[in-house]
């Protein structure tokens, strides 16, 4: 008998869909595509109805049900709906034109705000906890991203060489895999990725991870980056980065990456305490006002 799903958070299913994306056979990513653009029309539809919309016979929709995690068409429904009741975030798809400059800052905001939130209650804190110990333990970090992911790596260079780590960061990918073969056991690859689906970012996690180091990534989970990791901090939004460009998941990425330094300078103590000083020193003569003393409001 086909019964609901199962009891993720109400919004989950939208992140689902658009996860689940790339491992669907071709036919059922047209169901997924239609499902997530119009969550309240599929809701109120019947099988047939949903399989007329989304241009594919009923035998796949249901085995896109399947798919995503449901035992047929009557449990997505349920949690379309949910997620529809529940208020669904905005993702890009819902800024249209005609939106006034208000509409736009208000969804921009909104979606932010509530995917912060959402990996925030979902993010995995013994894999997190894992990976500070391995940070805070390392002999050597390199940090590895391309393309717009790179963005988090450079964050994540700036913070860790702050606490006095030795961390390094490449632009260029094939630097990143050159580097990736001098690494060793003791040392950390620390590795961002929206999608968790770019083939220079796992061929780079593949080669750290068999000189014996150990590979951190921030992704999607079920990806081929996630199986070529040993610690994977899941980051599991309803952004579709394969069509817009990364809002809501380069900030999660960001804030996994405050996470993770934060954690690690509590971990090195006075010493610790003494290299930010020493880094904040070498830079303070950049500064149009002693960084020591504090400005009055």
């Amino acid at each position: 008998m086909e019964h609901a799903a199962p009891s993720w958070p109400a919004t989950d299913v939208l992140a689902r869909l658009q996860q689940a994306g790339p491992q669907l056979r071709r036919s059922e990513r047209k169901a997924a595509a239609f499902a997530a653009a119009a969550p309240a029309r599929v809701a109120q539809m019947s099988l047939a109805e949903f399989a007329a919309a989304a241009a594919v016979s009923q035998p796949v929709a249901i085995r896109f049900c399947r798919s995503v995690g449901y035992d047929g068409f009557p449990g997505l429904k349920v949690a379309l709906a949910q997620a529809v009741a529940v208020g669904a975030p905005y993702v890009h798809r819902a800024i249209n034109a005609a939106d006034p400059l208000s509409a736009v800052a208000d969804k921009v905001f909104a979606s932010s705000m509530e995917a912060l939130q959402s990996v925030r209650v979902r993010l995995d804190m013994e894999a997190v906890t894992r990976a500070v110990d391995a940070l805070a333990a390392a002999r050597r970090i390199d940090l590895v991203g391309t393309g717009l992911s790179s963005v988090a790596a450079l964050d994540a260079h700036h913070k860790f060489i702050r606490l006095g780590v030795a961390a390094a960061f490449q632009a260029d990918p094939h630097v990143q895999r050159m580097s990736a073969v001098t690494l060793a056991q003791g040392d950390v690859a620390l590795v961002f990725s929206y999608t968790g689906l770019v083939r220079d970012v796992v061929r780079i996690a593949e080669l750290a991870r068999r000189q014996g180091a150990t590979v951190i990534s921030v992704t999607r989970s079920a990806t081929a980056l996630a199986a070529a990791s040993d610690i994977v901090i899941a980051i599991d939004t309803q952004e579709n980065t394969f069509v817009y460009a990364p809002m809501v998941t380069r900030l999660a990425h960001l804030a996994v990456v405050d996470v993770l330094a934060t954690a690690v300078a509590l971990r090195s103590g006075a010493a610790g305490a003494d290299v930010i000083r020493r880094v904040k020193r070498a830079v303070s003569d950049e500064w149009l006002v002693d960084p020591d003393v504090e400005i009055a409001p």
